[in-house]
């Protein structure tokens, strides 16, 4: 058995973006594109970091690319990370994900994600965020042996039920905010000033 498993961490940048109309990944927040703030936030708490993503970005950072075996959308890329990861990372029993285009989460996010003995994700106050969570690759592969890939792509609350996910709790549903448009990019600007970042 590992007792010290390392900390694999997945930041999520493979979305196309429709109601942005561009690369989220590639977005500036106070004068940084929001892929070098994740990287700059996630990079010191992980032993190794990879881009679920078709392009680097130019971070140099290792790409895992999705499976075309797999469902479209995030459980997709969630199933072929699992996969890949006892071979690019042995020893690794799980990684953690969260989204390219959350620059306010929490900075005890893989802390807390990863102190549970299964999977787990993150709920604020008024709702569950599937996107940021902490997944057994053991666990995430059996229930990829049990998905039509027939059958229309599952979501992430899916894969949550199936994984019987623990739920950990955050008290500030900002800390989860996404930036999905132009105008949700102008109100994260507002909140990243008035945080005195």
């Amino acid at each position: 058995m590992n007792d010290n498993p390392p900390t694999c961490f997945v930041l999520l940048a493979g979305g196309e973006s429709r109601r942005m109309g561009r690369e989220k990944a590639t977005l500036e927040l106070h004068g940084q594109r929001l892929i070098d703030l994740a990287i700059s936030k996630y990079k010191p708490q992980s032993d190794h970091m990879w881009l679920s993503a078709a392009s680097d970005f130019n971070t140099g950072l290792d790409i895992i690319s999705d499976d075309p075996d797999t469902p479209g959308g995030p459980v997709g890329a969630l199933f072929t990370i699992a996969a890949q990861l006892p071979i690019l990372c042995p020893g690794a029993l799980g990684f953690i994900t969260a989204p390219v285009d959350a620059p306010f989460s929490p900075d005890n996010l893989i802390t807390r994600l990863s102190a549970v003995p299964g999977c787990s994700v993150a709920q604020g106050p008024d709702r569950l965020h599937p996107v940021f969570g902490y997944w057994r690759c053991d666990i995430v592969n059996s229930i990829r042996t049990t998905h039509d890939l027939d059958a229309r792509a599952p979501s992430l609350h899916w894969l949550v039920r199936q994984c019987d996910s623990q739920i950990i709790t955050w008290p500030d549903e900002d800390s989860f905010r996404n930036i999905n448009t132009p105008e949700d990019l102008v109100a994260a600007e507002a909140q990243y000033k008035k945080a005195g970042a």
